[in-house]
């Protein structure tokens, strides 16, 4: 009987220890990520975007990244490089750097590309403090970005007009690796929307690593039925691809690029100013009642227009010469060379009269 009794004794001690360790161990504490998936994504474009650009030439723009800066010895100016695509520059005449509509505007130096890569590498020279992304590949050449289908990425870019400077639109990896241009592997394939515009401009993961180039989009596709539009056919030149090239450029591969004299200034004929399938926020309040003329629309702040001239301003004469299109123009600056000067005059709304004034532009 003490026999018994000292084993339920002894049973009931360890049951009491046993359900002790459960009674003090510290309670499981659930993972909370720091940063919700929202928040991560909205922190990494606002962290990458300021180092995309516009890339604008003589025949429309794409879009870039400024991905290295080096200071240039014995000035205060700093020499960058900017990565886009071949064809947004091929014999697109002077080249731009542009941040939107209110950013500087700096003009290009020198390039080196490489069509069948698609990809292309600009310098420009300033003493601007320009924010810069750097690129693993370029940067450590070996390395390269894990890219895998079904991760998230981001276009950044400029589609369509320069009012839309640094649109965003998201997608997945839908291939990790595609042919393009013949190329084994040179593209990714992803559903992240992109437009005339975005060709040169980066492709980020979640972590803002540029992994890819935004190069084009299949518009549509061939069925039995005929032909029907495409939907998330779009093409990223691999980052890692786009190394061996990049890296592999010298000093002799870029070209420089020779300004041409010019007044600076986009212009439109007023007719066509008047069209709105053309301009479809034309508003008759802004221009002289006259049948022709030409009307300044945009500026080139790298040159001097600017400084005298004013947008929606309508030029009627060049050099004491009538101007009713833009042909006029182009027939005053025939030969043309750096510090010429010509006289021109326009039709200006001062204080809702229309005024004739004349002013000197110096061409640079």
């Amino acid at each position: 009987m003490k026999k018994r009794s000292l084993g339920l004794i002894l049973l009931l001690f360890f049951l009491v220890l046993l359900s002790g360790c459960y009674l003090f161990e510290e309670p499981e504490t659930p993972y909370v990520p720091t940063q919700s998936y929202e928040e991560q994504r909205i922190s990494m474009i606002s962290d990458v975007e300021g180092a995309v650009v516009i890339v604008q030439t003589d025949n429309g723009h794409g879009s870039g990244i400024v991905y290295r800066k080096e200071a240039i010895p014995e000035t205060t100016f700093f020499k960058y490089y900017v990565l886009t695509n071949h064809h947004v520059i091929e014999d697109g005449g002077e080249i731009i750097i542009r941040y939107g509509n209110e950013g500087p505007r700096i003009p290009v130096r020198s390039y080196a590309s490489s069509a069948i890569y698609d990809v292309a590498v600009l310098t420009i020279e300033t003493d601007e403090d320009l924010q810069v992304h750097l690129i693993e590949p370029f940067e450590n050449p070996g390395t390269n970005i894990e890219i895998k289908k079904g991760q998230d990425v981001y276009a950044i870019g400029t589609p369509q007009d320069i009012n839309k400077y640094n649109y965003v639109t998201q997608g997945i990896v839908s291939l990790a690796s595609f042919p393009y241009n013949g190329v084994e592997d040179l593209a990714i394939m992803h559903d992240a929307e992109v437009n005339p515009g975005n060709s040169g401009g980066p492709l980020f993961n979640l972590e803002g690593e540029v992994i890819g180039i935004n190069v084009a989009k299949v518009t549509e596709v061939s069925t039995e039925d005929g032909t029907i539009a495409a939907e998330g056919l779009n093409y990223a030149i691999s980052i890692n691809m786009a190394a061996v090239v990049v890296n592999g450029f010298t000093e002799s591969d870029f070209t420089i690029i020779e300004r041409v004299p010019r007044l600076g200034v986009t212009v439109r004929n007023l007719v066509d100013q008047r069209n709105t399938d053309i301009n479809p926020i034309y508003d008759a309040t802004l221009y002289p009642d006259i049948e022709t003329g030409v009307v300044i629309i945009d500026f080139d702040l790298t040159r001097n227009g600017y400084k005298e001239l004013k947008i929606d301003d309508v030029i009627i004469k060049m050099n004491d010469s009538p101007v009713e299109t833009i042909e006029d123009i182009q027939a005053q600056l025939l030969d043309a060379k750096m510090g010429d000067s010509h006289t021109i005059t326009v039709l200006r709304k001062v204080d809702g009269e229309f005024v004739e004034i004349t002013v000197t532009v110096v061409l640079s």
